[in-house]
């Protein structure tokens, strides 16, 4: 079970993250260039390197073209568990031991002012694998105009994909699970399994 302190330290650099890599559409509408950088699990047994293939290309999705490589810490050298021909500038981990570790993906800020079926929101990924993909569409629940626009691009999340820890108890037996929530435009509460990518009830 991760400590609260690394938790803690968890979604403090996921915050630093996350400012620094998109610039709210109602301040400004400027994309910020892509970056390496490194994400770690909340246990940091588990830390993923995103490279980009460009540091700004105007045209489409040509700039989530890259590399993630997902490591496993241990004692000696890291071992290397799976590897993505993508590039995200915010990741998400799970360093589970029985099944894997999970990678979640988040799309960038979007050009263009409509959801579209294309357009990456967030996906989930474990053993170089996808096992869930979620469009700007579906999280905007199929209406189009459910987004926050600005001059050149748009958001359907009204508070960004975060990640939340679960406790549960079995007696003397506590267990904790991570999933992934956020708020759509519209005021919509989604949770995700993290382990699975299956939105939650």
């Amino acid at each position: 079970m991760p400590s609260r302190i690394g938790s803690f330290l968890w979604r403090m650099s996921f915050a630093a993250v996350a400012l620094g890599s998109f610039i709210p559409a109602g301040l400004a509408d400027q994309e910020a260039s892509n970056f390496s950088h490194v994400a770690a699990g909340p246990s940091g047994r588990c830390y993923a390197k995103s490279v980009p293939r460009h540091v700004y290309d105007p045209e489409g999705e040509i700039r989530q073209q890259g590399r993630t490589e997902v490591y496993r810490a241990t004692d000696g050298q890291d071992v290397l568990v799976s590897e993505y021909d993508w590039f995200s500038q915010q990741l998400f981990l799970s360093c589970g031991a029985a099944e894997g570790i999970t990678v979640v993906r988040m799309g960038p800020w979007q050009r263009g002012h409509v959801p579209e079926p294309e357009h990456l929101a967030l996906a989930f990924y474990r053993d170089g694998k996808l096992l869930k993909r979620y469009s700007t569409l579906e999280i905007a629940g199929g209406d189009p105009e459910n987004v926050a626009a600005s001059v050149s691009h748009y958001s359907v999340f009204q508070s960004w994909p975060e990640p939340v820890s679960v406790t549960t108890a079995s007696g003397v037996v506590f267990t904790e699970t991570w999933t992934i929530r956020a708020t759509t435009i519209d005021g919509r509460s989604l949770v995700f399994d993290m382990a699975t990518g299956e939105r939650l009830p």
